[in-house]
Parts: C-alpha cells; sequence; structure tokens
C-alpha cells in the first residue's frame, strides 16, 4: 500500500531527526544507574525550557495554550507542510526529548503520563486515491534506527479513522504490516473537544521480559508482554502532529507530561 510505505519511510527518518534533538536543551537526567528520574512539564512556561527541539515548518506552528482550563502546547499543521525531519509526502509539527532525557533504554522501568485533546476543528485523516489508507500519529515513543515503526505511537487510523494504540518490538524494525510484530490496541472514535488522559508503565526491553501497560481515561486499554524496544536501540518521546495530507490545517493540543519511577511519582488524582 502506497500509504504504508509513505509511513515506513517517514516513520523511520531518525538520522533526519536526531540534529534536532541535539541542539535541545535538558530539564533533568532521564536515568541514573538504571534508576528513573522524575520529569514534568505543565508548559507554563516556554516548551522550550522542557527541553524539546522543534521538527516543523515554522515557530508559528507550535504555540503555549489553555484548553478548558488547561494549559498545554498546540502543535498545528499547514498544507505543505511536507519534508519535515524525514516526513517525506506527510505533514509534520512535531515536538522531540532527546534519547537521553527520555531515558528510554533497555531494562529501564518507568511511568508515564500526559494528556491529549483533539480541537473541535481537528481534521481527520481522510482516503485519497494518492492515500487510500490515511493516518495520524499524535504521540511516540520513536526507535534510534533507521527504519520501521515506533515502538509506541497513538495514532488515528483506519475505515472509519478511530482513535487506537500500537506497539512494536524485537530483533528486526517491523514495517506494521502483516505479519509483522506491531500490535494495535483499539479506544475508539476520536471524540473532539475531550482532554483524553493517558498512563504508562513501561519496561524497555528487545526481549520477552518487556511489558506496556496502558490506561486511557482510567480504563485499561493495554496489557502487553513482550519485546519493547528494537535490538540494540533506545527510544525517545515525541508530542506529535503527523499525518497524511488532509488539505486543510490540522491541530492537537498536548499537555501535563511526567514521568516517575512509580506509579505514586506521578501524582495522579485518580491512579489507574
Amino acid at each position: 500500500m502506497a500509504a504504508l510505505r509513505r509511513l515506513r519511510a517517514a516513520a523511520g527518518a531518525a538520522a533526519a531527526l536526531l540534529p534536532f534533538l541535539a541542539g535541545a536543551g535538558t530539564t533533568a537526567t532521564a536515568a541514573r544507574g538504571g534508576e528513573t528520574t522524575p520529569f514534568s512539564c505543565s508548559f507554563a512556561h516556554s516548551w522550550t525550557s522542557c527541553g524539546f527541539a522543534a521538527q516543523a515548518t515554522s515557530p508559528d506552528r507550535i504555540s503555549e495554550v489553555e484548553a478548558a482550563g488547561v494549559r498545554g502546547v498546540r502543535l498545528e499543521t499547514r498544507p505543505g507542510d511536507e519534508g519535515i525531519a524525514g516526513s517525506g509526502g506527510a505533514e509534520r509539527t512535531d515536538l522531540a526529548l532527546s534519547p537521553e532525557e527520555t531515558g528510554c533504554a533497555q531494562g529501564v522501568e518507568q511511568w508515564w503520563s500526559h494528556s491529549l485533546l483533539f480541537p473541535h476543528d481537528y481534521a481527520l485523516p481522510v482516503a485519497t486515491r494518492a492515500d487510500p489508507w490515511p493516518w495520524g500519529v499524535v504521540f511516540d515513543f520513536h526507535h534510534t534506527g533507521l527504519e520501521g515503526q515506533a515502538n509506541f505511537q497513538i495514532q488515528v487510523a483506519g475505515k472509519p479513522p478511530e482513535l487506537e494504540l500500537a506497539i512494536s518490538g524485537g530483533p528486526v524494525e517491523s514495517n506494521g504490516g502483516p505479519g509483522s510484530s506491531t500490535r494495535r490496541f483499539a479506544v475508539g472514535p476520536v471524540v473532539k473537544g475531550h482532554w483524553y488522559d493517558f498512563v504508562y508503565h513501561v519496561r524497555w526491553s528487545s526481549g520477552g521480559d518487556g511489558f506496556f501497560d496502558a490506561w486511557v481515561d482510567g480504563r485499561r486499554v493495554v496489557a502487553y508482554r513482550g519485546a519493547t524496544l528494537y535490538a540494540g536501540q533506545g527510544c525517545y518521546l515525541k508530542l506529535a502532529n503527523y499525518h497524511t495530507p488532509v488539505g486543510q490545517p490540522v491541530a492537537v493540543v498536548h499537555a501535563r507530561l511526567r514521568r516517575a519511577a512509580s506509579e505514586a511519582g506521578l501524582g495522579l488524582d485518580a491512579p489507574p
């Protein structure tokens, strides 16, 4: 499929992304001696103060906003925002943490939480002759290799397009196709104007001792056991707005990003 080939090529462009990451400031060391240290970004100040690097056509595609009483960062794409950090013909406005700041490495165990909002004017992926299987990625833990699918991503895909989670890992990089290592977990139709709250408990590993548990709005959606990294690789976190073209601006809003060594360390009001 043309869309799958495009997604595979774009998702695997880590070499194009690393120069952006190298210039990013960091707010903390993600792991010391294998121990996860806290990280928090409320977007109360500029997103750069949290150590993110931009992958966007222009700085005006990224803005701090308040939505439904929550402070966050809005990522917008406009028609023609292609060829960004290896995106090929897809459109992209992403924020990336460095692999060091993310702390994603073999044997490391972490808890993460974050929130995501699709504005009321969010445009769902649209099937066209050029892209019969359209998609949109809105968050990921991207592997550090040159090919294949991210180790974890939140995406809007399918017919009709709905929200789902995907996990890939193992000895070889997954192309996301039938028979690959990629596993997908349905969340449901996209609800616009709603703050989705995500919580993850993960052990990063390219072997069978890895795991990834995920909750969406307090509901357990993923209880995956298996590889969460590719052999010999790490990963890095991305707040994303990356999709096949839809012919109009597309925006998503991210907020309340946290990492801790335990569930309690996230400070959640309503733990899963």
